[in-house]
């Protein structure tokens, strides 16, 4: 049976090979791929201390940025499927998506939408969800510090034996490693599953559109547990091992703002959010010509503004189409 890469192999490979190249970047932080190989051990040493089983399904609660992309490496590395909620989720939407998905256990950080995570798990204890566990995050990796259930945890050196242990609980390509939930604009969002080789096996399809390699840097302005921001803030530069670029939260100016300054050559965003770009003042005021592609999709995308994007930038506005359920049809 032929052997399915999975990402935390492609990372344990990069920090090997090139460990202090960059991964991540996000606001003022870099993560090397060392950085991101080890952080994501040792969060997986704290999972794998738990009473969680390989196989059980965790709630991911958190905003685009380190935390998140540390935390989803962690959960497969732990044998753990995740379930990325999205960072508007309301409460409603959360216990919805805990309950269909069956989660055990939730990772956030100490706030989320003005709610305070501790009493919000309480509450959906009380309403009779099986939550047993509650991972919360510091907001920054240059401390990192983490309690469980309220309660600090010492976080765990990754040890050679830590890794032994991570190599038994590993998920394969072919396994379900993954949630994500819709947007829900019919209803309640609903889950979709999603194994690693389903986004592989994509990405040779973004390969057949454009001549991408390790030498790109890729910003995603698509939150990251969502199809479109799986594919372009974790796979694609993770299989060529090239930086991604973050945003913690999504404003026009901020995404020019990171454009210019990081030189990004490949971006990837809906249509809203490039005509946000395109209205911008700030716009005329950077220099943007590093960007060679804008892949785009998930909605209508306006014949005049996408032009008027190429024109402004240099860069060939790509659309695809398809959707989490479906998978991409084309590119």
């Amino acid at each position: 049976m032929r052997h399915t890469p999975t990402l935390a192999g492609m990372v344990a490979n990069h920090a090997a090979k090139k460990p202090d190249e960059t991964a991540i970047i996000c606001a003022d932080t870099k993560l090397s791929w060392s950085d991101y190989h080890i952080l994501s051990t040792r969060l997986a040493g704290v999972l794998l201390a738990s009473d969680l089983s390989g196989g059980d399904t965790v709630a991911v609660l958190l905003p685009d940025g380190l935390a998140l992309h540390v935390s989803l490496l962690a959960l497969e590395k732990a044998g753990l499927v995740a379930m990325g909620i999205g960072p508007r989720a309301g409460r409603l939407e959360i216990e919805h998506l805990l309950r269909v998905s069956g989660s055990s256990a939730l990772i956030s950080f100490d706030m989320h939408m003005e709610m305070h995570t501790s009493k919000l798990v309480d509450d959906l204890r009380e309403s009779g969800l099986p939550l047993n566990s509650h991972f919360c995050l510091a907001e920054g990796f240059d401390h990192f510090k983490l309690r469980l259930n309220d309660e600090p945890v010492v976080v765990p050196p990754a040890t050679p034996e830590l890794a032994a242990t991570i190599a038994t609980r590993s998920m394969s390509g072919s396994e379900l490693y993954f949630l994500n939930s819709t947007s829900g604009t019919t209803g309640m969002p609903k889950c979709v599953a999603h194994t690693q080789q389903r986004w592989i096996e994509y990405h040779k399809l973004v390969m057949q559109s454009a001549p991408l390699t390790e030498a790109d840097i890729f910003l995603s302005a698509i939150p990251g547990i969502f199809g479109f921001g799986l594919w372009t803030s974790r796979f694609t530069p993770t299989i060529l091992g090239c930086a991604t670029v973050i945003l913690p939260k999504f404003s026009a100016d901020a995404l020019i703002r990171a454009l210019a300054r990081h030189r990004v050559t490949v971006m990837a965003a809906v249509s809203t959010q490039f005509i946000m770009m395109l209205n911008s003042p700030l716009r005329d005021e950077l220099d943007l010509s590093s960007l060679r592609i804008l892949y785009t999709g998930g909605e209508a995308v306006p014949y005049e503004r996408a032009a008027e994007f190429e024109s402004l930038t240099g860069a060939y506005v790509l659309q695809f189409y398809g959707s989490n359920e479906t998978r991409a049809l084309s590119v």
